[in-house]
C-alpha cells in the first residue's frame, strides 16, 4: 500500500462488503478455533538483522534477516483461550515503500 501515514490510510475508501461475505466473516464454521489478536506489545527489540516482539496474552513474534538474502524469516507463537500453543513460520520481504510484508513460503 502506497499510503504510509495514518491520515493517508484513513482516507482510503473500501468497497462495501456483501451481506454473504459479512456473515461469513463474523460467523466462523462450528468447531473453528479463533486466536484473538495480540494485546499491547510488552517488549520490542530491533536492529539491522533481527526484531522480536512480546505481547501480553502469550504471543511472541521473531524475525531474522539473513546476510546476503532478500528476505526475512521467523516464527510466531500464540496461545489460544484453552491454553494450547500455536506456532507458525513466517517469511517476509521489504516492499518498495520500506515496509516489511509477509509472503507465502
Amino acid at each position: 500500500m502506497a499510503a504510509t501515514t495514518p491520515a493517508a490510510r484513513a482516507a482510503i475508501t473500501l468497497a462495501p462488503m456483501s451481506a454473504t461475505a459479512a456473515a461469513d466473516a463474523v460467523a466462523p464454521a462450528e468447531g473453528t478455533i479463533l486466536l484473538s489478536p495480540p494485546a499491547a506489545c510488552d517488549l520490542y527489540f530491533a536492529d539491522d538483522t533481527s526484531c522480536a516482539a512480546y505481547y501480553s496474552g502469550g504471543c511472541r513474534t521473531s524475525l531474522y534477516h539473513h546476510h546476503g538474502r532478500a528476505y526475512w524469516t521467523g516464527d510466531e507463537s500464540r496461545t489460544d483461550g484453552d491454553g494450547r500453543r500455536w506456532e507458525r513460520r513466517i517469511r517476509a520481504v521489504v516492499d518498495d515503500f520500506g515496509a516489511l510484508v509477509e509472503v507465502q513460503s
